[in-house]
């Protein structure tokens, strides 16, 4: 069987987004730091990290090794029924040491949409055992990304995403409106714009009854949505309103966690402690697949340590041995290296060696970042308060492929989220390269437009 029929009976084969390339050219087989190799032998810059997952680079002797001996060791072992297993409690132990504040108790999933559904069911338990059971709507936010499971769907504010599911959706569980700040000037400063979609964002609650609201949930940065940086004081005004209100906050940090936003956390930015944090990604940064829902010790303190009661459901794979331990030999790449001080330094890089090159032309609305988490944001030249147009757009995904480097256009927005272990002249590297798709896309634009003036 050739590779390109085999991959044919992968079910994502029917979602490809790249039609200009033979799947067979698709097929990856090796990568080392900030590079990956195809089947044909090319090297490419891994310029979004596979899915913003791979923070330490590729190929790290260290987590396979810790893969290797834990698997010989303790392949599995469930942490149900009140069992566990050393690398679990490790792992949820260190993450208590370096997550923000209070936030001290774990419990692990396999991905992030089963980290944000912990979260949500977690939050429900916790008002069962407060005594008020009329607590259970979820508010989220327009252009937020939580899952792809039927409960994480309910919350997504991505509308094609949500729509084929709309039939199941459940009562109340409304979305908000996010800062969007390009998208936005017309509705003041940057604190203006915060104070509007936090006022949305309270009104969301009190429309829907603050004693039937369980939680809010949001990313600290919009991902999925288009990398929406919302200014900094937006998060200081969500955990206000969750106070206030009696609401739970769930920060969603599947991607900026881990370092992703140049902090170990990107609610850390604003000093912000949520109830309940969503994990995964860069957690092992891929190598194996795990998540977490970390509660603030309030939140478990309400849960009687003696209880032979479950409340959350954990799965299978809860707290898996091998997937531990592949965490900690990844958190300890992190420490050791300074890669979180490494994400803040070479994004910063980044982002000026971009906005320098070409955040002045035309088709460019914006150039922003928090670490090694960019984006470029395309107008419509001809009407700044529009994207630029999608296929447009998407042709950036081809143009990079053809230089070495693969990068992920969508919608209105170039995203870039290299591993956290790039150096400057690397970071240099990708920048180039990037400007010169971005300005070939701009000479197609202004010739098009040209081409019809003529005519």
């Amino acid at each position: 069987m050739t590779d390109a029929e085999m991959i044919n009976h992968l079910w994502t084969h029917k979602t490809q987004d790249h039609p200009h390339l033979p799947d067979e050219a698709m097929l990856f087989e090796r990568g080392e730091g900030i590079y990956v190799w195809n089947k044909e032998g090319r090297r490419f810059i891994d310029a979004f990290a596979g899915l913003a997952v791979v923070n330490v680079g590729h190929g790290r002797p260290e987590i396979a090794e810790a893969v290797r001996a834990q698997t010989s060791t303790l392949a599995y072992y469930p942490t149900t029924r009140q069992f566990s297993n050393r690398p679990a409690a490790e792992l949820a132990a260190k993450l208590a040491q370096i997550t923000p504040g209070d936030l001290k108790y774990s419990l692990f999933a396999v991905s992030g949409s089963e980290a944000n559904e912990r979260s949500i069911q977690i939050a429900r338990h916790y008002w069962l055992k407060k005594g008020r059971p009329k607590k259970y709507k979820v508010i989220a936010l327009q252009r937020g990304y939580h899952g792809a499971t039927i409960g994480t769907l309910e919350v997504c504010g991505i509308p094609e995403l949500f729509q084929p599911y709309e039939p199941l959706a459940w009562p109340g569980f409304v979305k908000s409106p996010a800062p969007y700040p390009l998208r936005d000037r017309a509705q003041g400063s940057d604190e203006q714009i915060v104070r509007r979609c936090a006022d949305m964002l309270a009104d969301a609650v009190r429309k829907e009854d603050p004693e039937t609201v369980a939680a809010i949930i949001l990313e600290p940065c919009l991902s999925s949505g288009g990398i929406i940086i919302p200014p900094l004081g937006w998060l200081e005004r969500v955990r206000d309103i969750c106070d206030e209100l009696e609401v739970l906050m769930i920060a969603d940090e599947v991607i900026t966690g881990f370092g992703r936003t140049g902090k170990w956390f990107a609610v850390e930015h604003e000093s912000v402690v949520p109830d309940l944090l969503s994990v995964a990604k860069g957690i092992t940064s891929g190598y194996i697949p795990l998540s977490a829902s970390i509660a603030h010790s309030r939140i478990a303190d309400v849960f009687a340590g003696d209880s032979t009661e479950e409340n959350v459901h954990p799965n299978t794979y809860c707290g898996h041995p091998v997937a531990c331990a592949a965490a900690l030999a990844n958190i300890g790449i992190m420490e050791r290296e300074g890669l979180i001080e490494n994400s803040a330094r070479m994004g910063e890089r980044l982002q000026r060696a971009i906005e320098a090159r070409v955040g002045g032309l035309p088709i460019v609305g914006e150039v922003r970042g928090r670490g090694l988490l960019m984006a470029v944001d395309f107008v419509d030249p001809q009407n700044k308060d529009q994207p630029l147009a999608r296929d447009l757009v998407g042709s950036l995904n081809m143009r990079g492929w053809k230089r070495g480097v693969i990068p992920f256009a969508r919608g209105s927005v170039l995203r870039l989220a290299p591993p956290l272990c790039i150096d400057s002249a690397q970071v240099d590297e990708l920048a180039s390269v990037i400007c010169e798709t971005i300005e070939e896309l701009q000479d197609e634009v202004s010739r098009t437009r040209k081409d019809r003036v003529a005519v």
